[in-house]
């Protein structure tokens, strides 16, 4: 957890500038290639609060906007984030589960490439248990792959933890963490911006999908 990554009146300017983003969908996954999120990405790999957990020379790959709210309500089932964005597909038995979400080409990379990627969430407004905070089950990152069966065995055996997070704070996360989350009880927006940073180069010839400046 980083308390305080971006100051309140950055927030609420952040927050103009999304609002009306996602329309009538809960949200949307192509906010990297405008040059106000790829200027904060670059700042958030220069933050020193971040140094030690960001992959060696990080590269910002992908800025999702997640709006949950009582009119943009949803649930989230417990699950790890297998799926990276890439440039194109590459035949290599190591990938697999390739899929295409708002025209991006995404892939299941090794677990060792997963091992190297941080997401860095970024709150625009308070999130408890009352508006979407994220369940988690600590310590799962360790685990590699789960399957559904494993990964309920696991949130049993070790718990899960509701995550609150201060608006201009911000949740730091491994894509083989498990998490989940309910739908908000409260009228209060919580608002994310869901950046993934990883390594500059990735195996198996792999390439990050290039920015569209």
């Amino acid at each position: 957890m980083v308390p305080m990554l971006i100051p309140a009146e950055e927030i609420d300017e952040l927050r103009d500038r999304v609002d009306g983003l996602a329309g009538q969908s809960a949200g949307t996954r192509r906010l990297i290639d405008n040059p106000w999120c790829w200027n904060l990405a670059k700042r958030i790999c220069r933050d020193e609060q971040l140094q030690g957990v960001l992959p060696v020379d990080p590269t910002p790959v992908q800025c999702t906007l997640f709006v949950k709210s009582i009119r943009k309500n949803w649930l989230v089932s417990l699950h790890q984030d297998l799926s990276i964005p890439v440039a194109e597909r590459v035949d290599a038995p190591e990938c697999s589960g390739w899929s295409e979400k708002e025209g991006e080409v995404f892939v299941q990379p090794p677990t060792s490439v997963l091992r190297n990627i941080l997401a860095v969430r970024l709150h625009l407004d308070d999130c408890d248990e009352r508006n979407g905070a994220l369940h988690v089950v600590p310590d799962s990152h360790r685990l590699g792959r789960l399957t559904s069966s494993d990964a309920l065995r696991e949130r049993d055996k070790r718990g899960e933890i509701a995550v609150k997070v201060s608006k201009g704070g911000a949740m730091l996360m491994r894509p083989l963490l498990l998490h989940a989350s309910s739908k908000a009880a409260t009228d209060s927006a919580r608002r994310v911006l869901h950046f993934v940073f990883g390594p500059a180069k990735l195996p198996h010839r792999l390439r990050w999908r290039p920015r569209n400046a």
